[in-house]
């Protein structure tokens, strides 16, 4: 008999302006989820001895074998499988957690059951993953760890994206302080409308943000990911530490800083793998000087998202 196994990638989202439309893949971190096939029904779900976190096991409420059972559903499958997460990322992070645990689920189930589906045929089950623990179906983080690549998606259908041409001096510096803000308590806290002023605005940055992107344009891409006057400045005040590791980072020579996603990961924009790293250095420092612990990595852009592995056992 064999597992399959499936790797999805940890993800930026938001990027400054891009609230709920601009997502990247990172290099580095991400979560596995191995399927074994079982001839009983049902679904059962438990996690990795190295596991980084453990969420909950009720495969009704777990976001990797809700999109797996999805695929099964889709497939026609009508038996049972045996879920086993590793946690590569934890909950509450910023960086995708659910969205890698959801994508990895359900490229693993798709690999057991013979591959019947393609990327994007998975899209959707992915997406009913995520939307377990989110409370809502958010692609920004989804879409690039599945596909790869920076990725713009529509806000009220996440199916209807475009990939963007990833700059390849595009390096980040990212800092993950171990403070836990989960993305339905930080949404709660946004407002319900904003004026014409800061939609035009809002709208201005997203579009000049995009075609830097596109451009390679990193210093213009730092400048533009910190012009968000409307998400993170409220989320911001979640996380004790925020302006003195924005501060350090810039100080450090990141050409801008700001959330990932919900926070507390913050992530900053480099134009060298070298300058990445020594900007990450001088955020953590920020962060421990506020007795915070924290984790710090250099990343690039991951343009390959998701993968399926199988072992044999």
């Amino acid at each position: 008999m064999a597992s399959f196994s499936a790797f999805a990638p940890a993800s930026l989202s938001n990027l400054g302006p891009g609230f709920d439309s601009l997502g990247v893949a990172l290099e580095g971190w991400g979560d596995q989820v191995t399927i074994d096939l079982d001839k009983e029904p049902g679904f059962s779900v438990i996690y990795d001895a190295n596991s980084v976190w453990a969420g909950t096991t009720d495969p009704l409420r777990n976001t990797a074998s809700v999109s797996a059972m999805h695929v099964a559903q889709l497939a026609g499958y009508r038996h049972g499988a045996r879920l086993c997460v590793k946690k590569g990322i934890r909950a509450g992070s910023g960086l995708g957690s659910s969205a890698a645990s959801a994508v990895a689920g359900a490229l693993a189930m798709n690999a057991a059951l013979g591959s019947p589906f393609s990327k994007a045929e998975l899209l959707q089950s992915c997406l009913a993953g995520e939307a377990t623990v989110s409370g809502a179906i958010h692609g920004d983080n989804v879409v690039p760890c599945l596909i790869g690549g920076i990725v713009l998606v529509d806000a009220d259908d996440p199916t209807d994206f475009l990939s963007i041409v990833s700059p390849e001096n595009l390096h980040f510096a990212i800092i993950l302080p171990e403070i836990e803000v989960f993305t339905q308590q930080a949404r709660s806290l946004l407002p319900d409308q904003i004026t014409l002023h800061e939609g035009a605005v809002w709208a201005s940055n997203l579009a000049r943000l995009a075609v830097a992107i596109t451009n390679g344009d990193i210093e213009r891409i730092g400048r533009l990911i910190m012009r968000d006057e409307i998400v993170e400045p409220i989320r911001a005040g979640l996380i004790e530490p925020y302006r003195d590791i924005k501060w350090s980072a810039i100080k450090a020579g990141a050409l801008g800083c700001a959330l990932s996603g919900s926070g507390p990961a913050m992530f900053a924009v480099c134009d060298t793998a070298e300058s990445a790293a020594f900007v990450a250095q001088a955020m953590q420092k920020a962060c421990t000087d506020h007795a915070v612990h924290c984790l710090s990595v250099s990343s690039r852009v991951n343009m390959h998202g998701a993968y399926v592995g199988q072992r044999h056992v």
